[in-house]
């Protein structure tokens, strides 16, 4: 079992508590707990009952809507010091969503109740999380946008750019990552299904990623966002290094 006291340390390093005192944290610590999850692990699912904060020290978990027929839609990847479905610990309503682990991860969980008196008695961890549920909103507003107003090959551009502005490494030819996930979690990540992920791929790869090594599977991608909805083969842009299936 961790010990209090360096439960308070890692409360420290976490945005939610950092402007509390060694004091409080020694006694909010007292009351949190650690679980460890194996990858692919379901932490809750969409409508279970909501009784404590789950907050991520060590890893990432993706939260997931999931219609009637099966089909997935990504809303969000959390990691280390993110907190998971704030606005159920509020509201006392049930998880609206499904929370997996995208490999090994460690949780801190604190009891709902015990959460909502720390926000009475100190305003001002109530304000940075509505600060996170503001930053929510917009994600969503912006989830919404894209699903409403792009097509399948525009979001799957724009996906491809932003992993690699998030991911990548700078070289000679520009930046390059690694692509990890399968056609079925970019499906879910793109609010689409895996067979228009695969065609889409096909396509883009043919008419505008530019294969530069089809061994390698290295490809290059524009980098301009005003240029997504159609884009080219631009030397120095993106190079994306597929994983092997």
């Amino acid at each position: 079992m961790t010990a209090p006291t360096n439960l308070a340390a890692t409360l420290r390093r976490l945005p939610l508590f950092n402007d509390l005192s060694d004091e409080e944290l020694t006694i909010i610590a007292e009351r949190v707990t650690l679980r460890r999850y194996d990858s692919d692990a379901i932490i809750f699912s969409e409508g279970d009952t909501c009784v404590e904060l789950l907050i991520v020290k060590e890893g990432s978990v993706k939260v997931l809507k999931t219609a009637a027929n099966g089909r997935r839609q990504l809303i969000a990847i959390e990691r280390a010091g993110n907190s998971l479905a704030e606005i159920s610990v509020f509201d006392g309503g049930a998880y609206p969503a499904t929370a997996i682990t995208v490999g090994p991860v460690v949780l801190l969980r604190l009891e709902a109740e015990h959460f909502r008196r720390i926000c009475l008695r100190h305003p001002e961890v109530a304000l940075k999380v509505i600060k996170v549920l503001g930053h929510r909103l917009r994600r969503m507003g912006s989830l919404v946008e894209d699903l409403s107003f792009s097509t399948v090959r525009g979001r799957l551009v724009a996906c491809l750019v932003h992993m690699a502005t998030e991911d990548g490494r700078q070289t000679a030819n520009g930046i390059e990552f690694q692509l990890t996930e399968n056609n079925e979690e970019l499906a879910a990540r793109l609010g689409t299904v895996r067979e228009l992920v695969s065609r889409n791929l096909g396509r883009n790869i043919q008419a505008f990623l530019g294969v530069q090594n089809l061994a390698d599977k290295v490809y290059f991608v524009q980098t301009n966002p005003s240029t997504i909805g159609t884009p080219r083969l631009v030397n120095g842009g993106l190079r994306v290094r597929w994983a092997a299936r």
